[in-house]
């Protein structure tokens, strides 16, 4: 044989075993009908539903590979001791671990944001002719508008004012003639019981009110003063003073998700340099000394491919870069850190918000008006009681988290499936630079409405006293100063947007004709020498957040 016949001989057995072994390669999936691959996907979910741990065998993770199984799930945050425990426990507000620092900057400080809630996800399983290696999997995290399929957060306090619980200020100061600035504050603005108004306590003393002072705001049937020579004040009515859910002590630094007087697990929320009291007075701001925060953040996984104006927005931030949302998800490893990696989990999550403030009012000017019968509210019933604001979209692009998956079947409180636990925070990654915008325009009562006082244009007004002189009754009043505003009243605040048209109560507490959000309806003058064209209700900041520690269930299917 011609050593030529001999090399074409050779090279054809190379070619045979060559095809041999990519057809021998070729994966099993790729010889499976889709309909195949579907009787083989519903297979595996039953066998994840009656035995989670079954996703540790390579023999299932060979099987799901091969046919992508994408397995749904819930990642729901443990807020107690009890697996992902919800606030009927009344373990959320100390025992929630699950925590982020958001820095709002030199000025401001950092606050301590605690957090619940659920999001949905899929998890899939990788073929491993795709690269991926045993027990890697893909983890897509979905949008959705269902309530129960949102992160949720404490409230969080942004401003701060040490008059409102400074010891002696009082809520009525400036209804009263000739009291010094000194007591201008809410620092008798608690306690269950009605509030002395005017008592003689006070330096000099007004000897019109008697030793305990009013039983309440007086009021009027016809145009008396306020405040009259001594022995001439006779007013027909008093308006009950009961600081209720307004009470400064209602704030506290619990790290109770959704609750807007949880304002997160720090105890001094507020900088404030050693042994020196911002803004000259003599103690340090606390929790209670919040007069704006934002409500509780409902947050939901934004849509990939949102495109989000933040350089020139007339309801939202403004002077920021513009964004394009990114899709959410990573990857994650069952069997310990995903190669190439010292940690378990790698994603990337990008959230939607809107975010109401929520304000208390401080030294609220009286404009001379009395509470007259017939009239409406005047804006001084306000005074150390709190207001929401309409809402403004915010949002909070790619946020990087590390963590580990432990896979721990278990039965939840609930009785929901738990397939692993999962540990996430920022890790090595940079902090999350993003811009917050909050509202600064009054829409509604902080407190639920009663009466018609969210209607408008024709708000409830000052009821006549049914006796004279009596306290007028509680329920006679714009609002139930002992219930906050829930159910449809809070929906309704939720989804209004800043600077709409506040309710009746708000929109007409002020001295006729004028309107509270008139001066912020339209648009600043730029012929006025204003260098910006829009109203100022809305302040937008920068800010850089990180997920110090966030630990959840992964839950089999929609839970």
């Amino acid at each position: 044989m011609s050593l030529r016949r001999k090399v074409s001989h050779f090279l054809a057995l190379v070619v045979v075993a060559a095809l041999s072994v990519g057809i021998l390669a070729t994966p099993a999936s790729a010889k499976m009908s889709a309909k195949q691959k579907a009787h083989i996907r519903a297979k595996l979910k039953k066998q994840v539903k009656k035995n989670p741990g079954v996703v540790k065998k390579r023999s299932f993770l060979k099987r799901a590979s091969l046919v992508n199984f994408k397995l749904p799930v819930t990642v729901r945050l443990r807020t107690g001791d009890v697996p992902a425990s919800p606030p009927p426990f009344n373990e959320a507000a100390t025992n929630n671990t699950n925590r982020a620092t958001i820095d709002l900057g030199a000025s401001l400080g950092q606050r301590e944001v605690n957090l619940g809630g659920a999001l949905p996800a899929e998890i899939s399983f990788k073929d491993s002719y795709d690269g991926g290696a045993l027990g890697n999997v893909d983890l897509e995290i979905l949008p959705s508008t269902q309530a129960k399929f949102q992160l949720s957060s404490t409230s969080i306090p942004l401003l701060w004012n040490t008059q409102v619980s400074a010891p002696g200020t009082r809520y009525d100061s400036n209804f009263i003639p000739g009291l010094p600035d000194a007591l201008d504050g809410c620092g008798n603005f608690q306690g269950s019981s009605n509030l002395a108004f005017g008592a003689d306590n006070v330096t000099p003393p007004i000897p019109i009110f008697g030793p305990a002072g009013l039983p309440g705001f007086p009021f009027y049937s016809t145009s008396a003063p306020l405040v009259s020579p001594p022995g001439s004040l006779s007013p027909d009515g008093f308006l009950p003073v009961d600081p209720g859910v307004d009470d400064i002590n209602a704030l506290t630094n619990g790290k109770d998700p959704g609750n807007p007087n949880s304002l997160g697990g720090s105890v001094s929320p507020f900088p404030s340099p050693p042994g020196n009291a911002p803004g000259g007075f003599t103690q340090p701001p606390s929790v209670k000394d919040t007069v704006l925060r934002t409500s509780p953040l409902s947050l939901g996984i934004a849509p990939a491919g949102t495109p989000v104006s933040q350089s020139n927005q007339p309801n939202g931030v403004t002077g920021s870069q513009d964004i394009v949302i990114g899709k959410s998800g990573g990857q994650a490893n069952l069997f310990g850190n995903i190669p190439g990696k010292n940690y378990g989990i790698d994603v990337t999550v990008s959230l939607a918000t809107r975010i109401n403030s929520i304000l208390r009012i401080v030294d609220q000017d009286p404009f001379g008006t009395n509470l007259r019968a017939g009239d409406e509210w005047p804006a001084g019933v306000f005074n150390c009681r709190q207001v929401y604001s309409g809402g403004v979209q915010n949002y909070i692009p790619d946020v990087k988290l590390q963590g580990s998956l432990k896979i721990s079947p278990a039965i939840t409180y609930d009785g929901k499936l738990r397939i692993a636990k999962a540990t996430l925070q920022t890790g090595s990654y940079d902090a999350t630079r993003f811009a917050v915008a909050a509202c600064l325009a009054p829409y509604a009562s902080y407190n639920a409405p009663q009466n018609g006082s969210d209607t408008d244009p024709n708000p409830s007004k000052i009821p006549a006293p049914s006796t004279y002189p009596a306290a007028e009754p509680p329920n006679a009043l714009p609002s139930n100063v002992d219930a906050l505003r829930s159910g449809a009243a809070l929906t309704a605040v939720q989804n209004a947007n800043c600077n709409a048209p506040a309710t009746g109560l708000v929109r007409h507490s002020a001295l006729a004709p004028a309107f509270t959000v008139d001066q912020l309806t339209g648009t600043n003058n730029l012929s006025d020498g204003f260098t910006v064209g829009n109203s100022g209700s809305v302040a937008s900041v920068g800010a850089d957040l990180r997920v110090n520690n966030v630990v959840a269930d992964i839950l089999v299917g929609d839970a």
